[in-house]
């Protein structure tokens, strides 16, 4: 019964976040212009914002009813390495820090490398320039492409270096 009441609450845990993660998001999607259309460019993101929000009630909803099913070897935190997730759950917190204050292609750059180090990559070279490729990369599809919003970060702005990759 004691693992019962741990995967409960793992599942609390992850309802928390996925909760969190959401209203993130929702606020993000709040920074999207809006428009005349019915469906405007606002539509999508909210709507998976909003997904997100009541998925994680869902899971907590489920854990309060205690339907989590059995616990299964390797799951959760029982046999993990607790450094290496406290990294991986801070490479989270990075991106949505550096997000809000230099961007999203400076949030690229950072939690790719903050993310590699967690999963122990220590070549200077893969780790940058990885993480320049990837930024490129990701600006130029979600920006470029999919025409999403680049909100703006507070102290730092580099919207107009980064239009240049988006074609804006």
């Amino acid at each position: 019964m004691a693992n019962d009441n741990y995967k409960i609450k793992l599942e609390y845990g992850v309802s928390l976040v996925v909760m969190l993660t959401g209203l993130f998001f929702v606020y993000q999607a709040f920074t999207i212009g809006v428009s005349k259309e019915a469906v405007g460019p606002r539509t999508m993101p909210m709507a998976l914002a909003a997904s997100l929000v009541l998925s994680g009630i869902w899971l907590a909803f489920r854990a309060f009813r205690g339907n989590v099913g059995a616990l299964k070897d390797g799951y959760g935190f029982l046999e993990s390495n607790m450094k290496r997730i406290s990294q991986v759950v801070g490479c989270g917190a990075v991106f949505v820090i550096t997000m809000i204050m230099f961007g999203y292609f400076v949030a690229i750059i950072i939690t790719y490398i903050t993310s590699l180090y967690a999963f122990g990559v220590r070549d200077k070279l893969k780790m940058v320039g990885g993480a320049i490729i990837m930024a490129v990369v990701m600006q130029w599809l979600f920006m470029g492409i999919m025409r999403l919003n680049d909100p703006k970060g507070v102290l730092l702005d580099l919207r107009p270096y980064t239009n240049l990759i988006s074609g804006d």
